[in-house]
């Protein structure tokens, strides 16, 4: 029983340190691979507690696990992996003595919670410093690919954009109506232009092979709150070769405050889709 504890709390500490690397080196691996990999590290750890081969072995079992075997993001995810354990094993270093309050098994679980803390911490303020290191917005030329049909569009990015959808939390982007219009479905477009977005809510009009793919956005402006329909794109590729995480798009009929010739603005975190870890790829 006292092994099954050890493994499920190094497993613990191991996903809060590769939920740090992954989410600061935008990475985007599913959290059951680092679970699986967090459960890897820690059998390796706890069997052989002693041994620094078996604990090395573990690590590169470990982050190959979670990041693949591809040289270049290997050796970037590993890096932040090391950053997180410094950084959460140096702040429970100067804590150890403050932490005798519990039983062992309590002490280590809150040693387990700060750990989750501070790289929660850290991580949103080293995200905060790379978007606040940027410009405040960013062109890009893309491809958009949705409704069967792909799309050139000049994208603009904007820091200010946060908005989400509710329920899986994905990024939301605007595009502009008569950008995307003579791509849309026949029978998508009669909905779209009787939508009325401070009413209640109605998606019997729009088509049912469609509706899998459509979610409701609730709008919240300085003008007030509206409803808008969302679409889940295919894929979207901006010009360097990025693909912007997986989210929806909402049409615009009024789009006289995009930038000059941009036909869409993109969610902030489209910014880290342009960005090395020397700067920005490009920028207009």
């Amino acid at each position: 029983m006292y092994g099954e504890i050890l493994i499920a709390v190094n497993m613990l500490f191991n996903y809060a340190i590769l939920s740090f690397a992954n989410k600061v080196g935008n990475i985007h691996v599913a959290r059951r691979r680092l679970w699986l990999a967090s459960f890897l590290g820690a059998v390796v750890v706890v069997i052989f507690p002693s041994s620094l081969i078996f604990v090395v072995i573990g690590f590169f079992a470990m982050t190959i696990c979670a990041f693949g075997v591809q040289f270049n993001q290997w050796k970037k995810s590993a890096s932040l992996v090391l950053i997180g354990a410094v950084v959460a094993g140096g702040l429970l270093t100067a804590l150890q003595l403050r932490l005798q309050l519990f039983g062992a098994i309590g002490n280590i679980l809150l040693c387990v919670m700060i750990a989750f803390v501070s790289l929660t911490f850290v991580k949103q303020k080293w995200l905060d410093v790379r978007v606040a290191h940027n410009v405040s917005s960013l062109h890009s030329n893309s491809t958009l690919t949705c409704w069967n049909a792909e799309v050139k569009i000049n994208v603009f990015i904007d820091s200010g954009n946060s908005c989400t959808e509710p329920l899986s939390g994905s990024p939301v982007h605007f595009v502009s109506f008569k950008i995307v219009e003579p791509f849309l479905p026949a029978n998508l477009v009669s909905p779209l232009l009787e939508w009325n977005p401070s009413g209640t809510p109605d998606l019997s009009r729009f088509p049912e092979e469609l509706k899998k793919d459509i979610r409701l956005i609730r709008l919240m402006t300085v003008q007030g709150s509206s409803w808008a329909v969302g679409f889940k794109f295919t894929q979207w590729i901006l010009e360097n070769g990025e693909m912007l995480r997986p989210g929806y798009l909402v049409l615009t009929k009024n789009d006289r405050r995009y930038p000059e010739g941009a036909g869409a603005i993109l969610h902030v975190s489209a910014m880290d889709s342009l960005l090395t870890e020397g700067g920005v790829v490009h920028a207009t």
